[in-house]
């Protein structure tokens, strides 16, 4: 799926992979905004992902992106029939194999696009990301944490543990249809 992302066509029309280079260059003059757009339009396809993954059983889906670069990952877990699962932690070992060599797998090239993306823009890069997708409203809902904030300190994970039972505290309160964001646990503090 996301091989197809991160591939480019040379002026032979020949495809070369793109995993050791950047996407973008500085020569391609986007702006943040757009940067920021790239990043939520592949946020969107994890969601896709992750959904197909699982083929639509999941009520939630939630996502932790870390972009570090030298141990770059992708983290979820789902609610389904109620109840949180890590998706190692899952029954059906279909899933399972699919998450891992479809999304979870991807890691690296996902940091390093988004990394170089967001360096072509002067931006300053992202640390972690979370996603979390509620199935019955179909809302999505993307919180990055960048470089400079006081979030990307947090030993990943310790913190992704800690949002998945902060999550899991908060699931029994929110109903599934709503269109209500769900806690981003210690990643981000309350107000």
């Amino acid at each position: 799926m996301f091989d197809r992302i991160f591939r480019k066509q040379s002026k032979d029309s020949e495809v070369q992979d793109d995993q050791d280079k950047c996407a973008y260059s500085a020569k391609s003059q986007l702006t943040p905004q757009e940067a920021q757009d790239y990043w939520a339009k592949l946020a969107q396809k994890l969601v896709v992902g992750a959904i197909n993954s699982v083929d639509y059983t999941a009520e939630r889906i939630f996502i932790l992106v870390s972009f570090d670069e030298k141990e770059p990952t992708i983290d979820m877990f789902f609610q389904m029939d109620g109840q949180l699962r890590m998706w190692n932690d899952l029954d059906n070992e279909d899933y399972k194999k699919v998450i891992s060599q479809s999304l979870v797998s991807q890691a690296p090239i996902i940091a390093k696009q988004v990394n170089c993306l967001y360096d072509s823009v002067n931006m300053t890069r992202l640390a972690y990301a979370q996603v979390q997708y509620e199935f019955e409203s179909k809302t999505w809902y993307l919180h990055d944490v960048s470089l400079d904030s006081a979030e990307a300190k947090l030993d990943k994970y310790p913190a992704f543990l800690k949002w998945f039972d902060d999550v899991s505290k908060s699931i029994d309160t929110i109903p599934l249809d709503s269109k209500h964001r769900i806690t981003w646990g210690p990643f981000k503090p309350v107000y």
